[in-house]
This record gives C-alpha cells, structure tokens and sequence, in this order.
C-alpha cells in the first residue's frame, strides 16, 4: 500500500558506515571548554575522552566522549594581553586562521575584491542626555 522512500538526508546518513566517516559537527560560539578532560594525540588526533557532568562545557557545548577535535577557535574577547600572547606564541609551529580588524586603507594594487578580506561595518552607538 505504501512505498518506503528514504529522505536524501536520510540516504546521507546510512552512507556513513565506517569508522574513519563521520559527521562534523560546530559547537556554539559562547561554549566554554572548561570540564573536557582529553585523550589521544599524535596521529591519532585528539579526542574527547570524558565531559565532566554539570561543567561548563556539559552545559553549553553540545560535544560527547569519543568525538574527535578537529580544529578550535579561541575568541580573544575577554582575554588578558598575556593569555592571548601565550597562545598565538604556542600555536606558532601550526595552520591557524585569523579573525583581523583593519583600519579601512586599500591600496589600488590590493583590492578587496582579490583578497579575503570581508568588509565589516561597525556602529558605535552614545546615549544623548535630555533626549
């Protein structure tokens, strides 16, 4: 009486079969990682080997033993000058990937077109008195 169909997002799903497959998955920006307790290394790769229950990270990141950290993004609000010093320095030796502000100055010969850079606006709003 009825034909079984499968979703395309269900046929993704069963392609997944082997161990080395996966799928990727972001965490929200806000997380925090305090509560991770890691396991594994060199070519194995780094793994999360236990969240702590009611840590930071349990509550905010939606992360579960065994998933394997692929790359990481510190934000560097809210982080001392000598914190975020230590971790460029200590990730100097890897591919990293910048997040930059620049004062808005392009030459003829760099244009933004060429380039990544991303175009950003930012408004700085003040309270009027009496208003």
């Amino acid at each position: 009486m009825f034909e079984k169909r499968s979703t395309p997002k269900m046929s993704k799903l069963k392609e997944v079969h082997s161990p080395e497959s996966g799928v990727i998955v972001k965490t929200a920006k806000d997380g925090n990682a305090e509560g991770l307790i890691y396991g594994g290394g060199g070519k194995d790769g780094i793994f999360i080997k236990e969240v702590v229950p009611e840590s930071p990270a349990s509550k905010n990141l939606k992360v579960k033993e065994g998933d394997q950290i692929l790359s990481a993004t510190v934000y560097f609000d809210n982080v001392s000058y000598e914190d975020a010093i230590q971790i460029l320095e200590h990730a100097q030796a890897y591919k990293v990937k910048l997040c930059l502000k620049r004062k808005p100055h392009i030459t003829e010969a760099e244009s933004a077109i060429e380039s990544d850079i991303i175009p950003v606006t930012i408004f700085k709003f003040s309270a009027i008195s009496g208003v």
